[in-house]
């Protein structure tokens, strides 16, 4: 299989922001009433003067209050990425949403305050009018405690709320008067919003609780199913990394996904994702520097070995001079007096003369055989050791000799099992210089047959070693007959040993122990210990590594074939190309020797953290269309779109301006023709439909709120909610504009009638 080469090096996390510096024009861009913008989104903020082309803030919509007495004696707020900066703040880190509703407007404060601060504006009050995004069909609650935290604690003069799907489609349209279906993909939901008759109908509107955190924590899944051992953490981040890069929107996700592992396909798709990975030890060595080793080892082991002999040979002297020392006292005995004598024997360390000639005998014995080892002479046969009283009948013994006679019946035991092993040690030599002679000579008369041979041997080796893992396998599950088999040996013994009557306690010598006395019961020994498996499966391996060992000597190409074969049947396996792409197989022990480099050494370690991107770059994003894939009992985009054109009279019109935005499905790559090739399928033959992205699914919302309350002078003058309003209708109250949600005032309690 062919070596992948596009391998994404996926980094740990973002990169470290650079931190936003507060701007000091807030006086001269809030003259002439300039509307401040904020697209108050779940998953990033914007914020920005409505005369500018982008905005000037843009961070993520979460907060970090917290404590740390080394920075601060009081409390810490953290708004946007800062959050990150210390670990002390990771565990306290807030949302101001709940799905795509603020309902934490303590966070929301904080987040006003930063967006107020870094503007520049320095003043206990707002005096620009304010224009933000809301949800489609936000709660009144929401809104009204929006309304109550901008009037409240801002003292804003006036603010307008729209819906930012909507107000993406006016920056890529210019309009509201031509027909459009908006297709709002965000961070937790997905809306489809039909525009007709220049304004927003809400009322069609509808929802798949689906968005881009449903595709990160899908991922996530997945990846864990496919690879439960994997040795590192996949971050969130790296999940939405992944999406982002790698993810596409099939055409025909089942036509594809049929043929998505083929080899052919697979090796244009699969992508590998490389985690970080500890660096394993190697040796840079180079040839110059292994050789100039092997000498520098090969000249300290010579030194080694003349430092020994020249030891061994100090020994040799040491023991000579003992030797001369020892035989000089001896041979002094007929010189000195019987008191002289026996002084210099005490000086010596020596009782008697029996003891004297003892130590003589034992320091030529090994001053002999140092010399005759440093001569290369082979030490000569030593007489067979005699047993005199060993067949002699103890009747004829005195006590004495009783007690030698039963020492030398020892002695002559453990010889004669000394002789007979080593007599069956030389002809087991025999027997195998034989057999490796006639191999020898069969090799070379008759080589094929000889190769046959042995390969054959290699087959019924390989299949024994086969059959006793199958074995263990069977043992392991306890249903299995050869697990039934031992347990029922087992049971019927411990049957047998308790069959004794048990009227009284049983003495000690009393059981009749007989087990192994017959051959049935050894075999049913074997039955139920695992100890001889361990033994054969060690002869079979080193008998094995003989015969790969003569394979690779004489037909080295066998041996690679057999591996090739085994690579082979391994990467066909669909659920291998699955888990590890085109990559080559790593046989656990291969039957052709390898030499392993510095460079396949780093790859393997590498393979270690790795993962293969092939199946679920399709799969994550198809929860679009499919709900069910995630588990989630709701209609798939194309049923809510077929629904929605339904709702609203079946204005095909709509179908001629599809429009996809937001921070979800619309940066997917691909939705477009999908979405295009599956509305053919529902509307009605010629029916002209296009599908469009928005030039900036992220940013289009806040440039097309800041643009319409530009152009739209009167429009957005309308829309205006004033303090005034607010005192007056309450916190919920909304003017309606193109762009906004409907309101509908909420009928006033009656109040309880008095008794």
């Amino acid at each position: 299989m062919m070596a992948k080469t596009n391998v994404y090096e996926i980094p740990d996390g973002p990169a470290d922001p650079q931190p936003a510096l507060p701007f000091f024009d807030y006086a001269e861009m809030g003259q002439e009433g300039n509307p401040l913008v904020i697209d108050n989104s779940p998953g990033c903020c914007r914020a920005g003067w409505a005369t500018e082309q982008d905005p000037r803030l843009e961070f993520e919509s979460v907060v970090a209050k917290y404590r740390n007495r080394k920075l601060s004696a009081g409390p810490i707020n953290l708004v946007g990425s800062s959050v990150y900066s210390d670990p002390m703040a990771k565990s306290s880190i807030r949302s101001a949403f709940d799905g795509d509703v603020v309902t934490n407007f303590d966070s929301m404060e904080c987040i006003l305050d930063y967006i107020f601060t870094m503007l520049g504006c320095v003043d206990d009050k707002i005096d620009q009018p304010i224009v933000m995004t809301e949800a489609v069909c936000t709660p009144y609650t929401s809104r009204s405690n929006m309304s109550e935290l901008l009037f409240e604690c801002y003292n804003i003069p006036s603010v307008t709320y729209g819906i930012d799907t909507a107000w993406s489609y006016y920056k890529n349209t210019g309009t509201y008067t031509t027909d459009g279906l908006v297709i709002g993909s965000g961070t937790t939901a997905t809306h489809i919003i039909p525009i007709y008759d220049a304004r927003v109908h809400t009322e069609h509107c509808k929802r798949i609780n689906i968005g881009s955190v449903s595709m990160e924590e899908y991922l996530l899944k997945l990846l864990q199913l496919k690879y439960s051992t994997f040795p590192m953490k996949i971050t969130e981040w790296q999940s939405q990394d992944l999406i982002q890069n790698f993810t596409y929107m099939a055409e025909d996700y089942d036509r594809e996904l049929s043929s998505y592992l083929a080899t052919e396909n697979l090796a244009q798709k699969d992508t590998i994702i490389q985690f970080p990975f500890p660096a394993p030890s190697l040796d840079e060595r180079t040839e110059e520097e292994i050789q100039q080793t092997t000498e520098r080892r090969r000249e300290q082991a010579k030194k080694m070995q003349e430092m020994a002999a020249k030891k061994r040979q100090e020994k040799i002297e040491e023991r000579a001079k003992v030797l001369e020392e020892l035989t000089a006292i001896r041979d002094s005995k007929g010189e000195l007096d019987g008191r002289s004598y026996a002084t210099r024997l005490e000086d010596a360390g020596i009782e008697d003369d029996q003891e004297l000639e003892e130590a003589i005998s034992s320091a030529q014995q090994v001053v002999s055989r140092a010399q005759n080892k440093e001569l290369g002479v082979e030490p000569e046969e030593k007489d067979a050791p005699t047993f005199p009283l060993a067949d002699v009948p103890d009747e004829e013994l005195a006590d004495e000799q009783k007690q030698e006679k039963r020492k030398q019946v020892l002695l002559k035991a453990g010889y004669e099992a000394r002789m007979r092993a080593r007599v069956e040690k030389e002809k087991e030599k025999v027997r195998q210089d034989e057999i490796a002679r006639q191999d020898k000579e069969r090799r070379l008369d008759h080589f094929d047959e000889w190769l046959a041979d042995l390969k054959e041997k290699r087959n019924k080796t390989i299949s024994r070693m086969e059959e006793r893992r199958a074995h263990r396998r069977e043992l392991n599950d306890r249903r299995s007959h050869a697990s039934q088999v031992r347990m029922r040996n087992i049971a019927d013994l411990a049957a047998n040993e308790s069959a004794a009557p048990v009227g009284k306690r049983r003495r000690r010598g009393d059981q009749d122990d007989d087990f192994g006395a017959e051959d049935d019961d050894w075999n049913v020994y074997r039955d139920i210990s695992k100890e001889d498996e361990a033994e054969e499966d060690e002869e079979d391996e080193a008998e094995l590594e003989l015969h790969n060992k003569q394979l690779s000597l004489h037909a080295p190409d066998y041996l690679e074939n057999l591996d090739r074969a085994a690579r082979g049947k391994i990467e066909s396996a669909t659920m291998y190309r699955f888990t590890e792409g085109c990559e080559q197989a790593i046989l656990e022990k291969p039957a052709a020797p390898q030499k392993l480099d510095n460079e396949v050494i780093v790859a393997r370690v590498a393979r270690e953290y790795q993962l293969h991107l092939n199946v679920e770059r399709i799969r994550v994003p198809e929860i679009v269309f499919r709900p069910g894939l995630v588990g989630l009992d709701q209609a798939g985009l194309l049923e809510t779109i077929d629904g929605v054109v339904r709702q609203t009279g079946s204005r095909l019109s709509l179908l001629n301006n599809v429009f996809v935005t937001g921070c979800g499905f619309a940066q997917v790559n691909g939705i477009l023709e999908r979405l295009r090739s599956d509305i053919q399928g529902i509307a009605p033959t010629n029916t002209p439909i296009t599908v469009r992205r928005a030039a900036d699914p992220l940013r289009d919302a806040w440039r097309g709120a800041a643009q319409w309350s530009m152009r739209e002078r009167e429009a957005f003058r309308a829309s205006r909610i004033t303090r005034h309003d607010y005192l007056e209708h309450g916190g919920e109250y909304l003017r309606e504009h193109s762009a906004s949600n409907r309101y509908s005032r909420v009928p006033a309690r009656a109040s309880p009638p008095l008794t």
